[in-house]
């Protein structure tokens, strides 16, 4: 079940159309990125940030060693958007699986979980959501994620999110165009 403050953050964006509050938290630094990343890097992986312009929330990627055995490659990633709206975060845990199966559609298998699928993607995470905790963020799962959020119309001319408004949508993305409205 999703929070209070972050349902209370949504309405007073999206209901009470209260744009400025979105985008003064959009042009926000996020203060812990610095730290953040030093600990991800600790691992020796490979981190890549995404998004640290004017933009609702913040995507980093962590790219393990590849795992190759017998012909078998398999690449691990995660990945973690952090909102800058209200104090959230989410973590998704991916894989890629090399195939030479003739009958196969793709030459790539691979899927997603939050949950993680090597013991290197769950000390990250571990570490990670600790430091993430610890600094007064929420971790939100995949269901919160996807929590529809009712009495809001979704613009005729965006499709690409669906029908709906998710948590997603309203917290990590900004579909409206906020922050390239003039104040």
């Amino acid at each position: 079940m999703v929070d209070n403050f972050v349902i209370e953050a949504i309405n007073r964006i999206y209901k009470k159309k209260d744009y400025d509050y979105f985008r003064d938290k959009c042009k926000a630094k996020l203060t812990i990125l610095n730290d953040l990343i030093d600990i991800a890097k600790k691992g020796n992986l490979n981190i890549i940030v995404e998004s640290i312009g004017i933009e609702p929330s913040i995507r980093i990627y962590i790219k393990y060693p590849e795992f190759e055995k017998n012909g078998l490659k398999i690449e691990y990633q995660t990945i973690i958007d952090i909102s800058k709206i209200v104090p959230v975060y989410y973590f998704q845990h991916e894989f890629a699986v090399e195939t030479s199966d003739e009958n196969s559609m793709t030459s790539v298998l691979d899927g997603f979980d939050s949950q993680p699928y090597t013991f290197t993607q769950y000390n990250t995470y571990e570490e990670i959501s600790k430091f993430l905790n610890g600094n007064g963020f929420t971790e939100l799962s995949y269901a919160d994620m996807n929590t529809v959020i009712p009495n809001i119309e979704m613009p005729k001319d965006v499709s690409i999110f669906g029908p709906q408004f998710t948590v997603e949508i309203c917290l990590f993305n900004d579909v409206l165009n906020i922050c390239e409205i003039e104040d």
